[in-house]
């Protein structure tokens, strides 16, 4: 099958499993742009990631410590860099850790 027709197969499923194979397909041609035209993600320093998070760009070091925190993709000497969805996976993975317990 086509990616096309796994997207029209979502939208005829509906629900949480077209939701789910929406999701796939997205992610899919997303990694072929990246593979086909070398479409980089956005780069971020600590001072974009603490941006992105909330988090005060003078504490970053506090927050790398964290377990689910990513290692950085890339280093340039000294200087780590994350490449966007790295942070934004982390992100998710914070909010469901948050509400993993709290009531519906």
């Amino acid at each position: 099958m086509t990616l096309n027709q796994y997207r029209d197969l979502a939208d005829q499923l509906g629900g949480e499993v077209g939701e789910r194979i929406a999701a796939l397909v997205e992610e899919l041609e997303e990694s072929r742009k990246i593979i086909r035209w070398k479409k980089y993600p956005p780069l971020l320093g600590s001072k974009e990631v603490a941006e992105q998070i909330g988090a005060d760009p003078k504490n970053m070091h506090h927050v790398r410590k964290n377990k689910m925190f990513p290692e950085p993709d890339v280093m340039v000497g000294t200087r780590p860099f994350w490449f966007k969805p790295s942070i934004d996976e982390y992100q998710e993975r914070m909010e469901e850790w948050r509400n993993k317990d709290k009531p519906d």
